[in-house]
């Protein structure tokens, strides 16, 4: 059985406890051990290399690199990580950067426009079609060495929204998108991040 390690905070709009139990249901049915809380000293009190996948739904980002110490160490050592939105930038430290593959910017405000999968080999969007969302821009600063799985166009820019790297031994899946838990739930949306959820832990 998987282990999956849920921790939820940061700005209330995202609304992260009402999408951290959601997550946690859907992995429960898939047959995952889940652990969710909204506890962030558990990254030094527990023994994260016990999970095969970390998922923070958090926005705003942690100074402390304290706390941060352990989740490098867990993910060097075979742990994934996905995350989602806010995730990006869950800690402002240039390593947490690395490790997810981008910085963030700035965003703009809610508009519809289109997902284009740009890796329909894949596995977390082989099954997946091009799909429209309403949803904030994240404009980012991305690592070229990222495996990019969907992009959107940003004013005539093709920017990339979704994607893939390896941090050590550990797998990382990030999307840009799920401002919202109207967003998250969004079919292609929430198929792509619960896809993500499973590749990194090598489901």
């Amino acid at each position: 059985m998987k282990k999956a390690l849920i921790i939820w905070g940061g700005w209330e709009g995202h609304t992260p406890e009402l999408i951290a139990n959601r997550i946690g249901e859907i992995l429960e049915k898939d047959n995952y051990n889940v652990t969710i809380t909204c506890d962030f000293a558990i990254l030094i009190n527990d023994k994260l290399i016990k999970y095969d996948v970390i998922v923070p739904v958090w926005s705003c980002g942690i100074k402390s690199n304290y706390y941060l110490k352990p989740l490098l160490e867990a993910v060097n050592n075979g742990v994934g990580l996905a995350t989602f939105h806010g995730g990006i930038n869950w800690f402002e430290d240039e390593e947490y950067y690395k490790m997810i593959g981008a910085l963030y910017l700035y965003d703009s405000n809610e508009e519809e426009y289109t997902i284009k999968i740009t890796d329909k080999k894949h596995p977390i969007t082989v099954s997946l079609d091009d799909f429209n969302i309403i949803s904030e821009k994240y404009y980012i600063q991305v690592d070229p060495s990222n495996n990019v799985l969907a992009a959107a166009d940003f004013s005539g820019i093709k920017t990339p929204i979704s994607w893939t790297r390896n941090y050590g031994k550990g797998r990382i899946f990030y999307t840009s998108l799920a401002h919202s838990s109207e967003q998250f739930f969004s079919n292609s949306n929430m198929q792509m991040i619960l896809s993500g959820i499973k590749w990194c832990s090598n489901y």
